[in-house]
């Protein structure tokens, strides 16, 4: 990569929610540290917070028709979720479709052989991973205390099963596997988003490739447990596929 901008950095963070749904406390640290990565990285930023069901299908839609002079595309997710899709801060949801359909080729011209990156923060389902709360996105609370030195509360995030379009170039990194939850602390944020940002921030200045970036993620958010008070210990395992036909690298501006 070496346009300058990189290209885009979409952030779409929604925190507040029309009741009974809670708000997503802890997210802000999640966005802050997002935009401070991308920011880094060379992106340019576009932060959008909490945004109904209607709004992030239309904000989608616009970013998927401008023209894409970059040399990527990445869009950062964080909202409540259930095995049907993704919440809007008014309880409706938006689907796959609504989400990956705008950036295919065929839809987004000038995104065609360019890479598009999605990081979703949400679960995929309410299973727990055991040897995970805690309070549930999916509209359940449960008390629970982290292994964590300031023993925070956790949240769970819960997101339908994402499927990655077939048009090439995509690259979908997801908080966790089908079927169950992601955690959030209600002060430092999410696990994966954490840990996503610190491995890039570790890793990119080696010109190490995202994928191999993810598998990072994935080995330091799966050491991760939170113990609950009925159901022990709760676990984490990050997921990511790809339709990418090239070696994807963040390269750090001014040191390529």
């Amino acid at each position: 990569m070496s346009s300058n901008p990189r290209g885009i950095c979409l952030i779409i963070n929604n925190i507040e929610f029309d009741p009974p749904r809670k708000n997503r406390q802890g997210s802000v640290s999640d966005e802050e540290s997002l935009k401070e990565v991308f920011q880094w990285l060379g992106y340019s930023l576009a932060v959008h917070r909490n945004q109904t069901a209607e709004q992030m299908k239309n904000l989608l839609k616009t970013y998927s028709q401008i023209d894409h002079t970059g040399d990527c595309f990445v869009c950062c997710i964080m909202s409540h979720g259930s095995k049907d899709g993704v919440y809007g801060t008014d309880g409706a949801i938006i689907s796959s479709d609504d989400i990956f359909g705008p950036f295919n080729g065929r839809s987004c011209p000038s995104l065609v052989n360019k890479p598009k990156v999605f990081f979703i923060q949400a679960c995929r389902g309410t299973e727990k991973q055991l040897p995970a709360v805690v309070q549930s996105d999916s509209y359940e609370e449960m008390d629970a205390e982290a292994e964590m030195e300031d023993e925070e509360m956790l949240e769970m995030d819960a997101v339908e099963v994402i499927t990655i379009p077939s048009d090439a170039d995509f690259l979908v990194a997801r908080s966790t596997l089908k079927g169950y939850v992601s955690f959030r602390c209600t002060i430092m944020g999410s696990w994966f988003m954490q840990s996503l940002c610190k491995q890039l921030n570790i890793f990119c200045p080696m010109g190490t490739d995202v994928p191999t970036i993810l598998l990072a993620v994935n080995k330091e958010v799966g050491e991760k447990a939170v113990e609950h008070k009925v159901k022990g210990l709760l676990k984490q395992m990050p997921v990511h596929k790809v339709t990418l036909r090239k070696k994807l690298v963040f390269y750090v501006p001014n040191q390529q």
